[in-house]
């Protein structure tokens, strides 16, 4: 785990950390000024999170939804234009209205994003809902003029593509496969795990030696919707394509199964002990 430092006045994060492994600012305004150039460049050595309060800002790795921010029905909106930009985007929001964005993307037909969850209790671990681990926790508010967060060890979208930890190094993807996107799939029963595979070709599931993971369903969205029967935008595989029986995963057999034309995302549903590793190549 690591921590992160965010803050409206960007020096402040400087009075806890001269040298912080993550930090995360504005870069648009409604009613506050977003960091500056020199602002962000007090943090020379830290990861940089880019955060929009707009759903309408085509920028930024994180779209802040909460009240005077973005609201809940618009982020599906926002997810949806920066995976066509390229991005693998995340959303802010507080622990209360988190199921309410989930059911958002689930009733707008959009892969569910990677969540930055605030809840100030002072606990620095990752929390989960619906089968679905925040890749981030914002657990103090305000703390001597900033909000400090715990933070993945690998957080896609805002770190290189790189081997996860945990996943044999043998059939990780590196950035020599042009993986395009890829997230760690928390271990878990009758569990879903999205992803973006815009332009991509092949998915592949990656699980250490020894960890069985088994794929109930693989279905493609496009912008015409989820087609569990169809081959084309949209299709996907299911249990009645594999003869009612789910697939089972083994490290040196990852895949690939190929991507449908046009499709934006993917939703798995599996089983898995242990946690996995679902990426997307663009060959």
């Amino acid at each position: 785990m690591r921590t992160m430092y965010d803050a409206v006045t960007a020096a402040n994060i400087l009075n806890h950390d001269r040298t912080p492994p993550l930090v995360a600012g504005y870069v648009d305004r409604i009613k506050l000024a977003p960091w500056t150039a020199s602002d962000w460049a007090l943090f020379p050595g830290s990861v940089k999170v880019r955060i929009v309060k707009k759903a309408s800002t085509n920028d930024g790795h994180v779209l802040d939804v909460e009240p005077g921010d973005a609201d809940p029905a618009e982020a599906p909106g926002w997810v949806r234009m920066r995976r066509a930009a390229g991005a693998d985007p995340t959303v802010y929001v507080n622990a209360s209205t988190w199921s309410t964005v989930i059911s958002e993307f689930r009733s707008q037909g959009v892969a569910q994003p990677h969540y930055w969850i605030a809840k100030y209790d002072g606990d620095p671990s990752l929390p989960s809902r619906e089968g679905i681990t925040a890749v981030a926790k914002q657990y103090l508010g305000n703390y001597q003029g900033v909000d400090v967060s715990v933070v993945a060890d690998h957080w896609p979208g805002v770190d290189p593509a790189q081997n996860q930890p945990g996943t044999d190094p043998g059939a990780n993807p590196t950035q020599e496969d042009d993986m395009a996107f890829g997230r760690t799939c928390p271990a878990g029963t009758n569990a879903h795990a999205d992803m973006a595979v815009a332009d991509c070709r092949k998915l592949r599931l990656h699980s250490s030696w020894g960890q069985k993971l088994v794929v109930h369903d693989i279905l493609f969205y496009g912008d015409t919707g989820p087609n569990p029967a169809g081959t084309g935008v949209g299709g996907g595989y299911d249990d009645d394509n594999n003869g009612g029986r789910p697939w089972t995963f083994d490290p040196n057999r990852p895949g690939p199964i190929d991507i449908p034309a046009g499709a934006t995302t993917v939703t798995v549903r599996y089983d898995a002990a242990h946690d996995f590793f679902l990426s997307a190549a663009t060959k």
